[in-house]
């Protein structure tokens, strides 16, 4: 009877384990891509505060003009160069509120909380590239 016991406690380790290491593989995979994510805009918020520049001088410029002839390519430029610094302040924005989990806190509350944080960064990264191709056409 003993030799049970101890059979189903080294089973019950064994399986403790093995879930901590898959939840451990798990929560490294989703912090990479949160990571990746970040990493894969960051370089283009130079580059996106340009092009949200050059629109707006660019709109500036043409507003000096017969303005019924541009209202609406003003109007266009304006509106993208707005969806771009939108874009750039939803990374900062999201940059700010992140927090690296706690290596104290229980994984599945860390495997949920960069769940969603991994959505949310790919809203703002997706935000940031469509904004910037849009811009960029409109140079």
């Amino acid at each position: 009877m003993k030799m049970k016991k101890v059979v189903f406690l080294l089973f019950m380790v064994s399986t403790a384990t093995a879930c901590s290491n898959e939840q451990k593989e798990q929560k490294d995979a989703l912090m990479a891509e949160v990571m990746a994510a970040h990493d894969e805009v960051m370089p283009k918020m130079g580059e996106l505060r340009k092009t949200a520049k050059d629109l707006q001088a660019k709109a500036d410029s043409l507003s000096t003009l017969t303005e019924q002839d541009f209202s609406t390519e003003i109007s266009t430029l304006r509106q993208t160069a707005k969806s771009i610094e939108d874009a750039n302040e939803g990374m900062m924005e999201w940059m700010r509120q992140f927090e690296m989990p706690d290596n104290e806190a229980p994984i599945a509350e860390v495997l949920v909380y960069l769940k969603d944080q991994k959505e949310k960064v790919d809203t703002v990264r997706d935000k940031m590239l469509k904004s910037l191709e849009e811009g960029k056409a409109l140079q």
